[in-house]
């Protein structure tokens, strides 16, 4: 049987095109795996990776395009993955083909058809089978069961019969409990050497222990924590880096350090190998101990979920961090050459003024030169306290996490807005805070994130290392200014200018900085353009600069400045009383 697997449309971060994540699924490795090892041909198509490459038009064509050239591949069958916020995509994918071909059977799994799969099947027909949880060992059954249209007996199985039945919905949560039975992934399905990637990432495990309010991973693993051995794992990465020659990996699993016992197995099979790996964390499940035999091994990277500043949310979300943990182990980190990210929520549906605050200010005390923190919006996510508590009451403003797959069909936006359950990280819950006060915490350090964390650490001195003070700040001067619209580049630099002065050195390091980060983002772009044949230079002809190159006048010596910059960290001088001229 000829199996087509879809990879997810999900929008990068960054809200560029040109920076879609390409990486290889997974999960779909993992499925496909399993089929080519039951005798099946497996192939999988990366809607990301040819939107990319411009083979795909993200726009109003997208869909049936991207129909047609499934189709043509002839499958006996086409397998999507969906997250909350890519499900747009497979489902009008899915309505074509059912369309053109009424007999494909179509196949959905993954988290968000795990939590919906009863609402999934009752109101859209183009799915023929889900598959929830961990689909990996009962693939092959699935498939094989494909031509007669019943799958009794296979767990964790929703479907419909031949000819449109009434759905079926099997018992059971399917769970590979041992991840090192898993057939080893076969990434030739994927081009490799054409995707332009630093690093590779392979699945270390599954599942979180923890009890977050607003997170499905339990959900959807069962709260079951597993790890591939050590001896697995660094199988796999001797693999890659034979075949493909990377030595960069990102070890994924929602949560790596829960057992160190493993851990530590996993550095001592690894140590000595000349990779470099990245994971994700809790500061409480890491120690200085642990961090320094992880950077011994080759760990160069970590991502922590911070969540809330605020104790009282801690408790509320049920994280339960211990918030005096934070920056004693970003700084351990630091000093041992890891690389960290501090990621905040903001948009609790509990979440007070003060809550906030706290979270902008522990945000702004972990920016150093080896911490990137970030603040997202909370996403409505099916499957979770938060959602079966406050799923009812969703609200649409037209403002998404920056991840959801653009709406670019005629229906898209009827459809997010009739079926909010299950469009459900399109919409927001209603909190205790203005909508907009959130919105514009997040689009903020964004901007923010952009000075870099030596400019910012130095100038939070003039709120008293408080970030909420100078995000609440810069909120009040744009409202009294009459500025609407959502804080950018611009409307940051105006206030620098307007509340320090033109001539301050403040104002040229913000313009610096902001500019300096602008023309970066453009370099990528030009990066991507065919390069040119070299002109012939007249010198005695005049020069006229490109549109791509911006000049600053008027500006201090930044350069000079962030060199001194550390003095100035380490002194309790107010540099708002700092007052310099322009050198020119």
């Amino acid at each position: 049987m000829k199996v087509l697997l879809v990879d997810n449309l999900v929008m990068p971060e960054e809200g560029s095109l040109d920076l879609l994540d390409v990486h290889p699924h997974l999960g779909l490795l993992s499925l496909a795996a399993v089929a080519t090892a039951d005798g099946h041909t497996v192939q999988i198509y990366d809607p990301k990776r040819l939107i990319k490459w411009g083979r795909l038009s993200y726009d109003s064509t997208l869909y049936e395009r991207a129909a047609l050239e499934l189709l043509a591949e002839r499958p006996d069958t086409v397998g999507f993955t969906a997250l909350g916020c890519s499900f747009l995509f497979a489902l009008n994918v899915a309505a074509l083909l059912k369309r053109y071909e009424p007999d494909l059977p179509i196949l959905l799994g993954g988290p968000h058809a795990t939590m919906l799969h009863r609402q999934i099947l009752a109101r859209f027909s183009q799915f023929d089978v889900i598959v929830r949880h961990e689909a990996d060992e009962i693939f092959p059954d699935v498939l094989a069961k494909l031509e007669q249209r019943n799958f009794d007996g296979i767990p964790g199985l929703s479907w419909r019969g031949a000819r449109g039945l009434e759905p079926h919905f099997n018992p059971g949560s399917p769970k590979v409990e041992d991840l090192d039975r898993l057939p080893i992934v076969d990434y030739d399905l994927y081009p490799i050497a054409d995707l332009d990637l630093d690093l590779l990432r392979i699945e270390a495990g599954r599942g979180c222990p923890f009890m977050c309010t607003f997170c499905s991973t339990a959900s959807f693993f069962q709260r079951s924590f597993r790890l591939k051995s050590a001896p697995r794992l660094v199988t796999e990465l001797d693999r890659l880096h034979e075949r493909y020659g990377f030595s960069d990996f990102k070890l994924d699993h929602d949560l790596f350090t829960v057992n160190k016992r493993k851990i530590l197995e996993f550095c001592e099979e690894v140590k000595g190998r000349g990779y470099r790996w990245r994971a994700s964390a809790r500061v409480d499940c890491v120690d200085a101990e642990l961090l320094k035999k992880m950077s011994e091994a080759g760990c160069v990277g970590l991502y922590f979920g911070i969540e809330t500043g605020s104790e009282r949310m801690q408790q509320i979300a049920k994280k339960r961090l211990d918030l005096s943990l934070v920056e004693p182990t970003l700084a351990v980190a630091h000093e041992l050459g890891i690389e960290t990210t501090a990621s905040f929520i903001t948009g609790y549906p509990e979440e007070l003024e003060q809550d906030q605050a706290d979270t902008l200010d522990l945000l702004g005390r972990c920016f150093g030169p080896s911490c990137l923190p970030q603040l997202h919006m909370l996403a409505p996510e099916p499957g979770t306290p938060l959602f079966e508590e406050f799923g009812d009451r969703l609200e649409y403003d037209g403002y998404a996490g920056p991840y959801n797959a653009f709406l670019v069909g005629a229906d898209d936006e009827r459809l997010v807005n009739e079926h909010r359950d299950i469009f459900s990280t399109y919409h927001y819950y209603p909190a205790a805070l203005p909508r907009d006060q959130y919105i514009f915490a997040v689009e903020a350090i964004d901007v923010l994130r952009r000075v870099g964390p030596l400019v910012l650490r130095y100038f939070l001195k003039v709120y008293n290392g408080q970030l909420s003070k100078l995000v609440c700040a810069l909120r009040l001067w744009a409202g009294d200014k009459g500025m609407t619209g959502r804080p950018d580049s611009a409307l940051v630099e105006d206030y620098v200018s307007c509340t320090f002065g033109p001539r301050h050195h403040l104002t040229s390091l913000f313009r610096h900085a902001l500019w300096a980060h602008a023309a970066r983002s453009q370099q990528r772009l030009l990066q991507e353009l065919p390069e040119l044949p070299a002109a012939n230079f007249d010198p005695r002809q005049p020069c006229q600069l490109g549109s791509h190159v911006n000049v600053l006048s008027d500006v201090h010596d930044c350069n000079l400045l962030v060199e001194r910059m550390d003095v100035h960290q380490a002194s309790s001088t107010c540099v708002r009383c700092e007052w310099s001229q322009p050198a020119g």
